[in-house]
């Protein structure tokens, strides 16, 4: 969910050099996961196991998920702390990109609704 900035008692000049400082600093990282992390803890198919009376569940258990169109999603056990380091890097930068794009595009909302043309970046 995107954070809501109150930019209407932000001066334009202002406004135009913050959107310049986000779009020189954007960049893609090679990394980029648009995915869900999720860590699970389940019961296993043995009846005899604690897991049934204890609720000692098994896990953690690490698993990217992603969605696509409605009902359909695709689902990866990660097996190996490198590879749920790498998810946990992937995920956090895919939000940190979604952010950045998310001022840039409030800044430009905010300039269109003063009359001001977005265009191009100024300093």
């Amino acid at each position: 969910m995107s954070k809501i900035n109150d930019l209407r008692h932000t001066p334009t000049l202002a406004l135009r050099q913050r959107k310049a400082r986000l779009v020189r600093t954007f960049s893609l990282r090679p990394d980029l996961l648009h995915a869900s992390l999720l860590e699970r803890f389940l019961k296993c198919g043995k009846k005899q196991c604690a897991c049934h009376d204890q609720g000692a569940k098994h896990g953690p258990f690490f698993y990217l998920n992603r969605s696509f169109a409605k009902g359909q999603f695709q689902s990866l056990l990660l097996k190996s702390p490198d590879q749920i380091r790498q998810a946990r890097q992937g995920v956090a930068a895919y939000a940190g990109l979604l952010a950045v794009l998310d001022e840039v595009c409030q800044i430009n909302y905010e300039l269109l609704r003063r009359g001001e043309p977005p265009g191009e970046p100024e300093d």
